[in-house]
């Protein structure tokens, strides 16, 4: 089967949940004898005369054929992306690959028409977040709000929210506009697919996915094997963090937390890269703690690492549509404690605690609790599936959706 997927991004350039999910279900689909390539769109900007005459830089991951565009400084983003160059290098190399399937997993970086404008051919899309009926792709607002508990969006709203940032012309107009693009969009998709219970009734609720074309399917990951366990022999208790160190992922809530637990009983390692916004924040918390910065992570290393872990924190604002590092500690065998946004409460089982993340205070108990007595972690973790959602279960899945649309 040839199969294209169309991503907003890829590794090694970003390694985002979404991209490291789309890498490693391309290889192995390409193991299991699928004629692989991924198109996708970079953070990078070009010149304009060079990304005229050269629309593809080519690149391989792991094997996999990769088509990276770049953006020029002549296609700037806005409520309404619809770069032609992009579109047309889209919609050309689909007439060329003639793919059997097409799987979509975001507009972003690519062009909010590029369906609209292919050749005919069966698509396949993720749904990762909210993109489709929010132009800020989560509906979170610049001042914290949520959106998603009120759905659908009045476009007097989206106005209010967007306008901060967009002060050109008719932008009621273009927000209409933006709508019924993407309804034209899905029109184009046989299967939508939803990580999680919870996005799926958002994007339902939203007034732009009609309902009929969406399935669940959970997201795999790549297979991961934990170092062994180590005894933490009375010592303090090991909490990590993993994955993009941000406000939005809660990691500031966690660190003035941390300044709150006796220093002697815990320590904290956060692996990832700070967000440049929040770098010197995040250091100033950590200042004087317990606390040691890694940065950028190899999946490997961390699993290495894995052993001498008790507890994962995730205490994300985000409304999270699905959260693989949660599926990540599963797979290494740690117990986790996650905030009450979005699907994380459905991900986690009697394998760890939900804490609210309306403000500290419930974080700030929930740890108390556990570094007083961390018999209570060893009991989550006796707790934890002997089973993970990996990649392979996964493409098993989905090669079955796509045999049901590929005439």
């Amino acid at each position: 089967m040839r199969i294209l997927h169309l991503v907003h991004n890829f590794p090694p350039e970003f390694r985002g949940g979404t991209e490291q999910y789309v890498a490693s279900l391309a290889v192995r689909q390409r193991d299991v004898g699928n004629q692989v390539t991924v198109v996708c769109g970079s953070d990078q900007g070009s010149g304009a005369a060079d990304s005229a005459s050269h629309p593809w830089t080519e690149e391989a991951w792991q094997g996999v054929s990769v088509k990276r565009l770049k953006r020029t400084v002549d296609e700037p983003f806005g409520v309404l992306f619809r770069p032609p160059r992009l579109a047309k290098a889209v919609t050309d190399w689909v007439r060329t690959y003639q793919p059997d399937l097409v799987h979509l997993h975001h507009w972003f970086q690519l062009g909010d028409e590029i369906l609209s404008t292919l050749p005919d051919c069966p698509v396949v899309a993720s749904l990762h977040d909210s993109y489709v009926a929010c132009p800020r792709f989560f509906f979170l607002r610049p001042d914290g709000g949520y959106c998603g508990s009120d759905l659908p969006v009045p476009v007097s709203r989206c106005v209010d929210c967007v306008g901060v940032d967009d002060g050109e012309a008719n932008l009621s107009g273009r927000l209409e506009e933006r709508r019924a693009g993407f309804q034209r969009e899905l029109g184009r998709v046989s299967v939508a697919l939803a990580p999680s219970h919870y996005h799926a009734d958002v994007l339902r609720r939203s007034g732009v996915v009609p309902g009929e074309l969406l399935r669940v399917l959970p997201l795999g990951i790549a297979p991961l094997q934990s170092g062994p366990r180590q005894d933490r022999a009375g010592g303090p208790l090991r909490l990590v963090n993993f994955g993009n160190l941000s406000r939005i992922k809660g990691i500031d809530a966690l660190l003035r937390v941390a300044a709150k637990l006796p220093p002697e009983r815990f320590r904290l390692d956060l692996y990832g890269s700070r967000a440049a916004d929040d770098a010197q924040l995040l250091e100033a918390l950590a200042e004087g703690l317990p606390v040691t910065f890694h940065g950028a992570y190899d999946r490997t290393d961390l699993a290495a690492q894995a052993g001498k872990f008790d507890l994962a924190v995730f205490p994300s604002r985000a409304f999270e549509t699905y959260s693989l590092v949660v599926e990540e500690a599963v797979a290494l065998g740690v117990p986790v404690v996650v905030s009450d946004r979005g699907a994380l409460p459905e991900r986690v089982g009697d394998f760890g605690r939900v804490v609210s993340m309306q403000d500290d205070r419930s974080l700030e108990q929930t740890l108390k609790e556990l570094v007083e007595r961390p018999e209570l972690v060893d009991a989550l973790r006796r707790e934890i599936p002997e089973t993970y959602q990996d990649v392979n279960t996964h493409e098993e899945q989905l090669a079955a959706i796509y045999r049901e649309v590929i005439p």
